[in-house]
This record gives structure tokens, C-alpha cells and sequence, in this order.
């Protein structure tokens, strides 16, 4: 993984990915001069530690919201199956599929595993203008979930 390909201070790519099976998207550049995105890669849906970073985002949405932000997570899985592993969590923020292209979202971002054809998990911060205001300098292990206290620090 390298995400040498993208900086702070650089316009984020934009994409549009399916939220759910039956046709709505979630286009990035729709949030410009609304809200800033806190984008989650995340490796698998249904797997043990992405099944708890997503409900801890989930208890963090008011947080979130308070300092005019929203959160997505992206996945390589298909639709279907991440409308049913966000309904089994009970999450309610977009949870989107970069599933066609494989990974091309992901790639843009520089944190597609290629040889895996899935995600890191890497997390970054768009701001309301649309530019990265905050990426993971290292390479995030897909073991550990990652610490939001950076995140929180660069939205206030």
C-alpha cells in the first residue's frame, strides 16, 4: 500500500458509490461547502474487526455532527451484502460498495491491496472544500482499528 499518490492540502478524488442495492449513491462532491467526510476504508465486510469499527462510528456520529462532519465507510463487497451486514449492526451512516470497478475507488485513494482485491483500512478526512485535511501517515494494519483522536482534533 502507498498513499504517496495523495497528501493533505490535495483535492480529494471524487466518486460516486452505490449506498444501497436498489440505486441510491453517495457522491463525494455533493458535500462540498456542507460537511466535512471522514472516509473509512474497510477490509471486509462481516469480518470480526470491521463488525466493530463500525458500530464504534455509529456511537460517534453526534460527535461527528457536532463538528459538521459525516462519516462513510467503503468497502469492496458488494451492495447487497453490505445493506445486510449494516442492518445486522444497526449502523446508519452510508456504508458503500466500490465493489465495479473493483477497488477503483480505493486505488484512487492509494489504499487498495491489489493482491487481496480489498481495501486497507485507512481512514481519511475531506473538508468542506473538498481537499484532504487529514490522512494516517502510516500504514494502518487491517488488525487494529484505528485511533479517531487525531481525526476529532483536525474537524475542531
Amino acid at each position: 500500500m502507498t498513499l504517496a499518490m495523495l497528501s493533505v492540502g490535495m483535492e480529494a478524488p471524487d466518486f460516486e458509490l452505490p449506498s444501497s442495492p436498489t440505486g441510491e449513491t453517495f457522491r463525494l462532491s455533493e458535500q462540498r461547502g456542507r460537511h466535512a467526510v471522514v472516509i473509512n476504508f474497510v477490509p471486509a465486510a462481516f469480518s470480526p474487526i470491521c463488525s466493530s469499527q463500525l458500530p464504534m462510528l455509529e456511537a460517534m456520529q453526534a460527535t461527528f455532527s457536532a463538528q459538521n462532519a459525516i462519516t462513510v465507510a467503503i468497502s469492496t463487497d458488494g451492495a447487497w451484502s453490505l445493506r445486510a451486514w449494516r442492518e445486522q449492526l444497526g449502523v446508519t451512516y452510508p456504508v458503500l460498495s466500490d465493489s465495479y470497478p473493483l477497488g477503483e475507488t480505493a486505488r484512487n485513494y492509494g489504499v487498495l491491496l491489489e493482491q487481496l482485491n480489498m481495501a486497507n483500512r485507512v481512514v481519511v478526512v475531506v473538508d468542506q472544500m473538498g481537499m484532504v485535511a487529514w490522512m494516517q501517515a502510516e500504514q494502518q494494519l487491517m488488525s487494529n482499528v484505528p485511533n479517531y483522536d487525531p481525526i476529532f482534533a483536525c474537524l475542531g
